[in-house]
Parts: structure tokens; C-alpha cells; sequence
């Protein structure tokens, strides 16, 4: 198969030719003979395809289907908002809503407040970074949970969402994780790494999760040994398209929740130790997990989000003599870029979380807000770094992130911090795995407009919103045509 006249992001005409679900050849357009069907895409733009390079599938998949606070202005617009879900709602399933940004609120919830306006149906409000939850009474006694607090914080949250979701029909979460999938295709995505908390490579291996995306689903600490039994190493099959990813370790919070661990106290709030947020794994529990997963075949990233925690990722991969990823990267210390370079270690970064954390970083960061979100200064040193949504902390659309990496706003927002922001081209590749060059997967994307190609005479608004909803023509994996037609 031949797509003919393919333009790359620098305007230069190609054709393509296929085969076997990979890149036999790219040659100047009309410069060589065409073999099987041709193609011609009239000029149209080419990407390699698109990954998300951290994603949570479940959740996101369940998430597309619940309802918001996330414009609730105080925790008595959140408990309205529940009460209302949970008198209009019908059957034995608990009522889960999402999107909670307590770190704004004027006031801290109560579960006082939340038990009167949703009453004895079981109710979960959990926060926009999945970090934190705020059950009512009839919830942790769904879950047989004793808590004083208001709200559930970093592992005990995971634990209860992810027993939440364990009520819920598996084969209807297949489909509702099939479905998004489908949308991500309609994005440019041939990729995903799901990193849901509960056994992700156990769901790929279900059949009702089949999907011609591809994806690596990874594992934590608790099922490392699961994965052992089950003989898989990073890169092997688990089923149709998915394989073997790594090993996650959360080692600290996140900044909605005041937990990320960092070097000096937050600027508005006293929590965790001395008000730096919370470490959860230390330098041996580190060492030991490392290793158990090189053991066993098993790269690994880790959860750092505070510059502590980054440094301290950093100095486990050191001492452990490997590579790896560090996923978020939010706060990261000028001495620590290089070290990041120096050992290969890839930043897994999340742009969206830069803007919707901008209010969050000047309260709690503000003396050192310039290290924050940092993707053109590890970029410049030479950082492998890679770009994902989160989801469900933002849409699973590559597209948001592309278009915050380069302009580094949204909306009506003037532009935070543009000196960390970075060009189009590089932003595609952090974006993707794969080259438009032979021997590579037929991994394409088909542009339905021409992309913006920022300058700095450009509107940087006007540049994100083309970006942000930039069409997308044709999605193919490995040569099969997954969004649009030929």
C-alpha cells in the first residue's frame, strides 16, 4: 500500500509505502513506482502515531461516564451537586463522582455536610488527581471502613476506589475501556500506557478487553510477585495488542492534596512532616523493589511528583545502576536536570496539570514556581521526555497536551511560564514512538487540517485552540486503519 503525497510537519512531500504492518519505504513524493493500492492524501499532514504515556484505562473509562464537581467553587457546591446524583439514582451500584479540587476551596469538607445532602446512599467524591476521596458515612460502611478524617489521603484512597470499582460488572468496565479507546483513536492514539491501580495486566488478559490499540499495562508493588507467577517481562505479550509494562511505585502525593514530598514546607499549608508532604517508600524499600524488578526482567518508573521526591527517584535508579522513568515531575530542583540527562532516566510529564495547577503552585509553590512544570529545560539538557494525560485527571487526548507543551495556555489564560515551552515538532515526538522512516510500524496519523506552526509573532491563544481541537483524518496501527477511511 502506498500513501502518496504525505506532507511532514516541515512541508516537505513524501510518499509511503506499507507493508506487513511496517514502513517499507519513504521516498519524495512521486520520485519512485508505486506497488499495491495508492493512496493519494492530497498534501494532507503525517504524524507517527500518538501515545499517552500515562493513563489509568479503568478509571478513565468509568470516569467518562460520572459526574462532575470540578467547577464547584466550596465544598457545599460538591455536596449539593452529590445530593442531587444520589436522590436521582436507581439500583444497588454506590454513587462515584469525580473531579473534587478541595485545595481551592474556601472551606475543607466535612462529612457532616456530605451525609446531609446524600443521605444513606453510598457516595465517593474523588479529587481531580485521584490522590484524596471524600466518602459519606453510608460509603465507609459500604466498605467497612472507621475513619475520623473527612477524607480519605494516598493509599487509603486508592484502596477504597479501587474497591469501589470491584462492585462494579467487569464486563461492562470491558466495554466502557473498549469504547474509550476507540475515542482515543479518533484522536491520532495508537498507544496507551495504562497504569490502573488494581491488577491492569490481569484485565488485558480478559477477552471482552480485546482492541487494536496497542498498550502496556503496568504493575505495582502488590502484584510484583503475581507477575512473577505469570512468567511476563516487560515488552512480552499479555494478549491481542497489549504487553508487559513496568513496575510503578508511588513514592509520594500529589500537590491538590498536599502530599508531594518536597525540600521546603508548602507556602500555605502545615501537612504531613514539617509541611513538606509525605514520603511513602524510603531509600530501602526503593532499593528493594528496584531490584526485585530487575530480578525478575521488569523495568520501573516511580511516582515523584515533589522535588524531594525526585531527587530521591533519582538517587534509587543511581544506586541501582539502571535507567528508568519518573513519572509527573512537577517539581524538579535545577541540579537534578543533568542528573536526569547523565543516567537516561525519561520524564513522564503531563502538561494539562501545569495549567490546572497554576492557581495550586502559587499558593503552595510560590517561591519556587520556576522549577515547576518544568518540560523545555529538560528538554534542552538532553531529558528523554514523554508526554501522557493522566487520565482521569485529564482527558486522554494527546492533542491537550501537544498544544500546552507549545503554548503553554488554554483558553483566555495568558501564557504560564512560555520560557518552558517547546516547539511543535518536539512536542509530536515526546508524543509518539515510532519515526515515519522503513523499518518502522505503519503507526500513522493523518491530519484533517493543516497544523499551526507557532512563531513568535503568533497568537499563543489562538495557536492552543487550533491545536486543542486540531482533526484527525485517519488513525492506523501496524498498517490497519483503527479511525477513518482510505
Amino acid at each position: 500500500m502506498r500513501l502518496a503525497n504525505a506532507r511532514l510537519l516541515d512541508g516537505t512531500l513524501i510518499d509511503l509505502d506499507i507493508l506487513d504492518g511496517g514502513i517499507e519505504r519513504v521516498s519524495p513524493a512521486g520520485t519512485t513506482p508505486s506497488t499495491g493500492a495508492r493512496h493519494d492524501l492530497e498534501g494532507a499532514t503525517v504524524l507517527p502515531g500518538l501515545w499517552d504515556e500515562h493513563t489509568h484505562m479503568g478509571q478513565w473509562a468509568r470516569h467518562r461516564t460520572r459526574a462532575s464537581v470540578l467547577d464547584a467553587a466550596s465544598a457545599e457546591e460538591a455536596a449539593a451537586l452529590a445530593g442531587h446524583h444520589a436522590r436521582a439514582h436507581r439500583g444497588g451500584e454506590p454513587v462515584v463522582l469525580v473531579g473534587m479540587r478541595d485545595g481551592l476551596w474556601p472551606a475543607p469538607p466535612t462529612r457532616a455536610l456530605l451525609d446531609a445532602q446524600t443521605g444513606d446512599v453510598p457516595t465517593l467524591v474523588v479529587s481531580s488527581d485521584v490522590h484524596c476521596s471524600w466518602p459519606n458515612t453510608a460509603m465507609l460502611s459500604r466498605l467497612g471502613i472507621d475513619l475520623d478524617a473527612p477524607l480519605l489521603r494516598e493509599e487509603a484512597a486508592f484502596d477504597a476506589l479501587s474497591a469501589v470499582e470491584g462492585m462494579l460488572d467487569a464486563d461492562a468496565l470491558d466495554r466502557h475501556v473498549v469504547d474509550a479507546l476507540a475515542a482515543a483513536a479518533e484522536r491520532g492514539v495508537v498507544g496507551v500506557v495504562d497504569l490502573e491501580f488494581d491488577d491492569a495486566v490481569g484485565a488485558w488478559m480478559r477477552p471482552g478487553r480485546s482492541t487494536p490499540l496497542r498498550v502496556e499495562a503496568g504493575v505495582y508493588a502488590k502484584d510484583l510477585e503475581l507477575a512473577a507467577e505469570r512468567g511476563l517481562r516487560t515488552g512480552d505479550a499479555i494478549a491481542h495488542r497489549a504487553r508487559m509494562g513496568r513496575l510503578k511505585v508511588i513514592s509520594d502525593g500529589s500537590l491538590g492534596t498536599r502530599t508531594a514530598w518536597t525540600a521546603h514546607p508548602y507556602g500555605s499549608f502545615e501537612t504531613g512532616e514539617e509541611g513538606t508532604g509525605v514520603r511513602n517508600v524510603d531509600d530501602a524499600a526503593l532499593d528493594r523493589l528496584l531490584a526485585r524488578a530487575g530480578e525478575l526482567g521488569i523495568d520501573a518508573t516511580i511516582h515523584a511528583i515533589g522535588d524531594a521526591a525526585v531527587t530521591a527517584a533519582i538517587d534509587a535508579f543511581e544506586r541501582a545502576g539502571t535507567g528508568g522513568r519518573i513519572e509527573h515531575a512537577q517539581l524538579v530542583s535545577g541540579v537534578d536536570i543533568p542528573r536526569l540527562a547523565r543516567l537516561g532516566i525519561t520524564a513522564s510529564i503531563q502538561p494539562e496539570h501545569a495549567l490546572d495547577d497554576r492557581e495550586l503552585t502559587a499558593a503552595l509553590w510560590a517561591d519556587r514556581s520556576r522549577d515547576a512544570f518544568r518540560i523545555r529545560s529538560l528538554v534542552d539538557a538532553g531529558v528523554d521526555v514523554v508526554l501522557g494525560s493522566d487520565a482521569p485527571v485529564t482527558p486522554l487526548d494527546p492533542w491537550l497536551a501537544i498544544a500546552t507543551a507549545v503554548t503553554r495556555t488554554r483558553g483566555d489564560e495568558h501564557p504560564w511560564q512560555p520560557e518552558e515551552a517547546i516547539s511543535l515538532e518536539q512536542a509530536v515526538r515526546a508524543s509518539s514512538r515510532s519515526r515515519l522512516a522503513a523499518e518502522e510500524p505503519a503507526d500513522i496519523v493523518v491530519l484533517g487540517a493543516a497544523p499551526p506552526l507557532p512563531s513568535a509573532h503568533d497568537d499563543p491563544a489562538a495557536v492552543a485552540a487550533a491545536l486543542r481541537t486540531m482533526p484527525v483524518a485517519l488513525t492506523m496501527v501496524a498498517g490497519e486503519v483503527v479511525h477513518g477511511a482510505l
